[in-house]
């Protein structure tokens, strides 16, 4: 990480480490830096992933496969795009929590929006600015209290208090946006950002490990009524592993649209704080246990951080998830989707295990067989259907996994 500059805004965390066995137990801190991690549920998918760039240490990648699907729309044709505003619009999403976060002491998210509502008061983000907070090395979030403090010592097996130290970090947006990659990918990131420069040897990522959750009432209503998608998918024989799908651009269209949904939304609404991605359910449930008033500014800022709306200014009309997008811009834009679509009804195309979406053509499909090394005598092709229970396993394993297609559609391709 680089150095903090003398003028460089910055934010100070407390943090209680356990010396001897080099470990992070937990950190207190005021508002400043409770509302920039309670910020990053309202952060777009794709605002994340272009956010993240930044950050010079590419030992681990955050967001598992969501970096290539960004990286193909970046990529993608204008000429199979149904306007030239579309990229713009699929590339710099925004919530409707943007103006809000303006106001955060470190602004991480530098997306430009075309226009927005201001917010008038000086402060009017999330967290009560007198209460003082703890933050569990695995992004558990609570109200400070000496009961709170003690009982995670002992959880941990603290019990001579000579084994602690206080430090201090400074944190400018640099560092927060390095810790925001740590929470997306370890289970610690506290005791990484204070321990890795001194321990690099040290492996403490989590594991990537399928867990399962529960649909939410809304979305068990929603599976039977949603309409699916057809895809071509074809398999390694020897080992089963899904090598590329083929589709048509609704299945495309939908995956695009993933990177315009805030991350809380991707984690409480249609993930039921299951995500995989376990700091940020544990950042989640701590906002929803969190009482209003005395620490939550209003029920509206918990609303608004539980459940951040879509700010796109449009909708596709092949977004699976029954979610609604509420516009950001001004009245009177003129949709840049002739049909309603970003998309243009024609071609196919090639989605890769990883989500790296092309164009499907005889160079492509021959330069992805060379790539993985696959004898064109152990491929086998299959035909799936992909409806909402198929999409939201699809999300959860794009979260973590480098290999989406054959995590999510897996048990399907058994049958």
């Amino acid at each position: 990480m680089a150095a903090i500059e003398e003028n460089e805004a910055k934010i100070s965390v407390k943090v209680i480490v356990d010396k001897v066995y080099k470990r992070v137990v937990y950190a207190e801190a005021d508002y400043t830096f409770v509302d920039i991690l309670f910020s990053f549920m309202t952060l777009p998918i794709g605002t994340i992933v272009r956010i993240l760039g930044k950050v010079d240490d590419k030992k681990f990648e955050g967001l598992g496969s969501l970096n290539n699907l960004y990286q193909s729309l970046k990529d993608f044709p204008d000429c199979y795009l149904s306007s030239a505003e579309c990229k713009p619009i699929l590339l710099n999403p925004m919530s409707l929590s943007y103006h809000h976060c303006r106001k955060l002491k470190l602004k991480i998210d530098d997306t430009q929006p075309l226009s927005y509502f201001g917010c008038t008061q000086d402060r009017c983000v999330f967290v009560s600015d007198i209460a003082t907070i703890i933050i569990s090395d695995n992004l558990c979030v609570e109200p400070y209290t000496s009961e709170s403090g003690i009982r995670l010592l002992t959880d941990c097996g603290i019990t001579d208090t000579s084994y602690l130290e206080e430090r201090k970090l400074d944190m400018c947006s640099n560092e927060v946006l390095y810790f925001l990659k740590l929470a997306l990918t370890v289970d610690n990131p506290f005791t990484y950002l204070v321990f890795s420069k001194m321990h690099p040897n040290q492996e403490i990522f989590s594991s990537c490990e399928e867990s399962s959750f529960d649909q939410c009432d809304v979305l068990k209503k929603e599976v039977s009524a949603t309409s699916t998608m057809l895809l071509k998918v074809f398999l390694q024989k020897s080992s089963g592993k899904l090598l590329f799908a083929e589709t048509k651009e609704d299945f495309v269209e939908f995956l695009f649209g993933i990177l315009s949904i805030p991350l809380g939304t991707v984690v409480g609404t249609l993930l039921n704080g299951a995500s995989s991605i376990s700091c940020m359910d544990n950042v989640f449930k701590s906002i929803s246990n969190m009482s209003v008033g005395r620490y939550l500014m209003s029920q509206d800022i918990k609303d608004m951080l539980l459940k951040p709306h879509i700010g796109q200014p449009y909708s596709s009309k092949n977004q699976v998830f029954p979610l609604k997008c509420t516009p950001t811009l001004c009245e009177h834009v003129k949709d840049p989707r002739p049909g309603g679509n970003f998309l243009k009804q024609s071609g196919m195309f090639m989605v890769t295990d990883d989500l790296t979406i092309t164009p499907s053509t005889s160079h492509s499909t021959i330069d992805v067989l060379r790539k993985l090394n696959v004898p064109l005598d152990d491929i086998e092709r299959c035909e799936v259907s992909i409806g909402l229970e198929e999409c939201l396993k699809l999300l959860k394993a794009s979260l973590r996994s480098c290999s989406t297609l054959t995590d999510s559609l897996k048990h399907q391709l058994k049958k």
